[in-house]
Formats: C-alpha cells, structure tokens, sequence
C-alpha cells in the first residue's frame, strides 16, 4: 500500500473527531449579487470559459453541493442531468446520454468518463475517486474533435481540486445515514514556501447492502496527494497519485417483476445456484459468499507553460489497475479476475485566452493491455483465459474560432484516429459442482485490427444581445470497433450530428434558459446482446454493427430563475425519439445453422423515455446570528421505456416520478455547517438493468431511500 494511501485514509479515520474537537479560523462566503445568477466557469474545450459563452449544452454540478446531499458516487450525481440515463451491471455503471449508450460488456461505450483529464475506460472505476470534488461537468453531444473516441454520446468531466498556493486550510466531513451508511472525508492543503502547494485528500465510504441478501453494499477507501509547483509565473507542475481500494460484497439484481413483493429489494438467496443444464448445487451452495475487490493506483502530471501568445501542456496517467468479484448475477455464479495496465499521453497547444482567434491543437496516445484475465463461470462450467487483449489508439487533433464579425464567430476543427487491438480468449472446462478446472484451456485464434477515421466539428454562432448566444454545429464521432466475446469482429460505429441551440439570460441576469434541438444518424450502430448458439443453452455475449441508418433525434430546455436573493428554482425539459435502422439479429440457432430472427428495424433504442422533466427549488432563511437555513426539494419525472434491446416481459419501465430534499443549517461565515437529506422519498424502484436467465427475469433496480445527516466543516 502507498504511503499517500495510508495518509490519506488515515486523514479520514480521524476527520469525524476533528469535528467534534471544533474548528479554527472562518472563512467567509463569496460576495454575490443579491439577485442574479453567478457565472460558472468550466473546461469544457480545453480552457477556461463559461457555460453561457461554450456552444455545446452542459450542465455543470459543484462538487460541494453534492457532498451536502449525501450523494457518494457519480452515478447518483449526474442521473438528474437533463437527457442521462444511468445502467448498472455487476462490473460496474453505464451512462447513456441522449439515447446513445451501451450495456458495457464489449469494453468501448459511446460516452467518455475523465477524471482531471484522463481518459477512464473501465466501468468499475466509473464513480471511483469521487472525493474533493470542485465540480462535474456533463457534456451532451458528440464530442469527438477535442475528447476522441468513444464520445459519440458525450463526455463527463470530473474536476477534482487543486493545491492552493500560499494557504493553509482545508475542511472534514462525516456522513451518517440509514443502511449504516458512513462516509468520512478529511482535506489539508499544505502551503511549501511560496511556490509550492501540497493536498492531501482521504475518504471512506461505508454502507450495508440495499438488498435483501447483502449486495449492493459499499466499502470504499480513497486516499489522494497532489503537489502543485508554480516554478515561474510561466511554468506550472501539477502532480498527483490516487490509491482506491474497495472491499465490498458487489452489485447484485433482483427477480422482476419489483410489484410481484412488497419489498422490492429482496433478493434471491445464494441457496439456489445450480448449474445449467445438469441443474446440481453450486459447489459452494448453500453459502456461496460473494465479494467484490478493487486496488487501482493512478498516476497523474501535467506540465503547462505559458509562452504568451500560446500555453502549452503536456500531460500523462498511467493507471495499475487489478479487479477480483464473485457473484451470483442474473442466476449465475461466476468469479472473474482483471489486471489492466493502462496509459495516457496528451500534449496540445492552446491559444492566448485573450486572443481574437481560439484554436488548440495536439496530439494524443492510449494504451492499455487486459491480457491476463481469468473467468470461472460454475454455471455454465466454463473457464476462459484471455490470454492477449491490449488496444492502442493514436491521435491528432486541432479546432479553431475565428471572428466573422463582432458578433459571428466560425469554428472548425479535425481529429485523426488510428486504432490497433489484439484479442485471443482461451477456452476451458471448470466443473460447476466440485469448482475444480477439468479441462485446461485450449488456444483461441487471435483476433487483430486496425483502421484510421477523420472526424470533424463545424459550427458557428452569433450574438443575439448582450446575454444571448445562438449557434448551430455540426458534428462527428467514432466509437471504436474490436473483438467481442465470442472472438467475432466489429466495426467502428459512427455518428453524424446537427445541433441548434441558444442560451440566454433575461430580467437582469435573473432568468438564465438555455435550450437545444438535435437530430443524429448512426451507420454501423453497434448491438450488444446474446445469442445461444448451436443450439446450446449457454448464452454468448456478442457484438454487431446494424446495417442502415439508425436515429435519434429531439430537443431540450435547461434553465435556472433567481426569483429572489432567497430563492432558486431551476427545471429541464427533454423531448426525444429513436429509431433503429435495418436491424435484424439472431438470438438463438441450432447446431444446423437455423436461427430465431428477431427484427428491431423501426424499434426505438432502449433506455430513451420520450419525456424527461425535472424541478428544483432551493429557499434561503437568513437567521440574525449571520447564519442561515436552507431547503431544497428535487423532482425528475421519466416516461415509459424499454430498459433492454429485446423487449421480453418485465423489461418495460413505466412512467415513474422520484424526489429529493435536503435542509442545511450553515454557520456564520460558513466555517461549518450540518445537514439532513432524504433521496428517493418514496421509496420508488425503477428497473435499470433486465436480464433473461431462462424463465426468470432478474433486474438491477436503484437505490431504496436513503437519508441521513452531513456534518461539514472548515479550518
């Protein structure tokens, strides 16, 4: 274990009696205009700007804000974004923004996930290091220009904080809530002199399990340091390593249809496991022990220097990464270990933030080897060794926005791709009863591929008033093809977009309401899904590229209303369609080769709810010792959609509205403050994942109700 590991989590072991022994100096809050809204500043192409002058629709969600909601984890962070739709699976979660997404099994999703700008291409490392956060930003469209592959959907930034030059400080926080839920964060920033800044984050994070037999648990550690160097008023030296560590039973699903019980959340027991098609016990049934282990240590540094008329950076990750679970998912008992060695470089070149021109340009390079990885599946007594997996990609890029008039500006930019992966699966026999491996594995075929893809942006927007900006673009995208399961090939899937959007602000920089309409035309869409094959009863996992042009296309509305000094309303509207082209798929063929079709040409993708709302209010009551209360309600409302590619019975979600609230007593000077929150009030289960396994239907559902109290604080 890292020495910043064990200072970090140490840091969080001892942050809820530095709470309770108080807390040093105050620390005032940030003047604001009494009934205006603040400007928010993010990176979303690269530097520094604000939402309301990018031309992409973002939403941004401050990291402190979160942590007073007693939200723990990514997904629940950004679920309430306008147009996201959130997937868990037993490895881990995936987004679909718009309508684009994938269930993750082929190891390529069409929406990127970074973390202070390195690319996190495992779905078990999706909500990982969500610690100190300064804010998350959700990106809606493709963004294939500056961000690459796999951003056919979007992109989701999280930011975490900086070290702070010249200021010692930092602030704890401890979490306690129903499920034994307990979360400790503790965070000093160190000033060295006058040039460098040491920050040193620890978390951890603790709950029971949501379900019935004890999954859907957490146990979590977290442990982060990172030195900031400001060796000149040119040169800045960011580096950072982060050691997570989770420890937990893992994720697990439930037999649908939730109505059928009046405890949704109860689960299957592990009693029942037995093997497909003998049907004899499990080797370890009854009280087979599930478990879900993660070590990753991720290394991170960036270099910028400002030569005046351009700042250049360079930056690198290198991530070691080793995943371990056994689980009894969807009826299956499988254990399955990961290693992932994974590497990041980026170097660019941006523009002068005052110039009139904007362009950045650069060159980007990504590998990662998963060789190695070992799957018992006791079910189906199958044992694979993936003996060769690595991919590699490589890429240049360049965008510029150039000033048609005062208020017309063009931007254009270029991005190519060259992509390389290597895949053989070796096959063997494990004897689901006695769990002993009968049959070594015999050598698959290695898969290889490579191919090259320009993708491009064009856009332009205009000024409509002081406060308004409209801007239309087109865009494209590349979601990287490669070897699925089976050893069967796909192709790159790609994506052409048109967007029209407008943001604005009115009544006095009160009403801020940002909306936009988009239509996207896919060629090469890729499915996954399984097939049982020859006629077997085991299931394989496979990926395909649907002939035809598949489509999605709508429009939303995104705004906040500062009604007064005391109260904040903002609300999202999403309105969207899909339609897949000529896909017709086999789910099932017998040893001669003939084959169930099932036709989805016309069909709506899944995870696409035609409607999504939401609402919040936030109201402000000013106490006479400088403190003040405040309360806050949220609403999201979701229309009725398919939850998996093929519709099978208890697939469907219907209609179905969840709500939040939260109350926050802040200190004068907000040197500390204690709050108390409730998500999902009613206690409403929403299907987000479904799965066959014969007759039954099993489900991975959301979180129950949860609430607790936040106590925060600063030094």
């Amino acid at each position: 274990m890292t020495i910043p590991f064990r200072a970090g989590v140490a840091l969080a072991a001892i942050a809820q009696a530095i709470v309770c022994g108080g807390v040093a100096a105050a620390q005032t809050r940030p003047s604001e205009s009494a009934s205006q809204i603040e400007d928010v500043i993010i990176t979303a192409e690269r530097r520094p700007s604000t939402i309301q002058r990018t031309p992409i629709a973002i939403t941004a969600i401050d990291g402190d804000e979160l942590a007073k909601s007693g939200t723990t984890d990514l997904i629940n962070a950004v679920d309430r974004a306008p147009a996201v739709q959130i997937q868990k699976s037993n490895v881990g979660s995936a987004f679909y923004i718009r309508g684009v997404g994938s269930r993750g099994q082929s190891g390529e999703t069409p929406v990127s996930v970074f973390q202070d700008g390195i690319y996190q291409q495992q779905a078990e490392m999706v909500g990982v290091g969500f610690a100190d956060l300064d804010r998350i930003e959700v990106l809606r469209g493709p963004q294939g220009t500056i961000y690459g592959r796999n951003s056919n959907g979007g992109t989701i930034n999280l930011i975490t904080k900086d070290p702070e030059l010249g200021k010692f400080g930092g602030s704890i926080m401890a979490q306690y809530g129903n499920f034994d839920t307990l979360r400790l964060q503790g965070v000093v920033n160190v000033p060295i002199g006058d040039t460098l800044a040491l920050r040193i984050v620890g978390a951890r994070n603790r709950h029971d399990g949501y379900l019935s037999n004890g999954l859907n648990d957490q146990g979590e550690d977290l442990g982060r340091v990172k030195l900031l160097w400001q060796a000149t008023p040119e040169l800045r030296v960011l580096l950072g390593v982060e050691r997570t560590e989770i420890d937990a039973d893992g994720p697990g699903n439930v037999l649908l249809p939730v109505t059928a019980r009046d405890d949704p959340w109860t689960a299957p027991a592990y009693t029942g496991l037995t093997t497909i098609p003998g049907f004899q016990p499990i080797y370890c049934a009854p009280g087979c022990q599930a478990f879900f282990k993660l070590k990753n240590t991720a290394y991170r540094g960036e270099v910028s220097y400002d030569f005046g008329f351009a700042t250049a950076t360079f930056l690198a990750g290198i991530q070691r990464f080793q995943r371990s679970y056994g689980q009894p998912f969807s009826g299956l008992w499988e254990i399955d270990d990961l290693p992932v060695e994974q590497e990041t470089f980026e170097v660019r070149l941006n523009s002068d933030p005052a110039a009139s021109v904007q362009w950045v340009i650069g060159a980007y390079a990504f590998d990662q080897d998963r060789a190695g990885e070992k799957k018992y599946n006791y079910t189906f007594g199958q044992y694979t060794d993936y003996a060769v997996a690595n991919s590699r990609s490589r890429a240049v890029f360049g965008q510029a926005t150039v000033p048609l008039t005062d208020g017309l500006r063009a931007t254009a930019g270029l991005r190519y791709t060259r992509d390389q992966f290597q895949r053989r699966d070796d096959l063997g026999v494990v004897n689901g009863t006695t769990g002993l491996v009968t049959a070594q594995p015999t050598l698959g075929t290695l898969q290889t591929g490579s191919y090259g893809k320009l993708t491009y942006k064009l856009g332009i927007e205009a000024d409509l008033g002081e406060r308004s900006m409209l801007y239309a673009q087109h865009s494209t995208g590349l979601r990287s093809g490669g070897v699925d399961p089976t050893g069967g090939l796909y192709q790159p899937e790609t994506i052409s977009a048109f967007e029209l959007g407008v943001k604005n602000r009115f009544l006095d920089n009160r009403l801020q309401v940002n909306a936009a309409a988009y239509y996207y035309s896919y060629e090469g869409y890729q499915l996954s899904y399984y097939v049982y094959a020859n006629g077997g009863s085991v299931p394989s996992f496979v990926v395909s590229n649907v002939p035809g042009t598949t489509k999605i296309w709508g429009a939303e509305l995104e705004g906040r209303f500062r009604a007064s000094r005391n109260d904040l309303i903002d609300f999202s509207l999403n309105w969207q369609k899909s339609r897949f082209g000529d896909a017709q798929i086999p789910t099932s063929c017998t040893s001669a080769g003939v084959c169930t079709i099932t036709d989805l040409s016309g069909r709506s993708l899944p995870r696409t709810p035609e409607w999504t709302a939401t609402l919040g209010y936030e109201r402000r009551f000013g106490l006479a010792n400088g403190g003040d209360v405040t309360a806050r309600a949220d609403g999201q409302y979701k229309s009725a959609y398919n939850v998996d590619l093929l519709t099978f019975a208890n697939s469907r979600q219907s209609a179905y509205a969840l709500v939040s609230g939260r109350l926050t007593y802040n200190a004068p000077g907000e040197t500390w403050s204690l709050g108390a929150y409730v998500n999902n009030l009613t206690n409403r289960a929403v299907i987000q994942q479904a799965n066959t396994a014969g007759p039954a239907v099993y489900g991975v559902i959301n979180d129950p109700r949860t609430y607790g109290l936040v106590l925060s604080a600063r030094f």
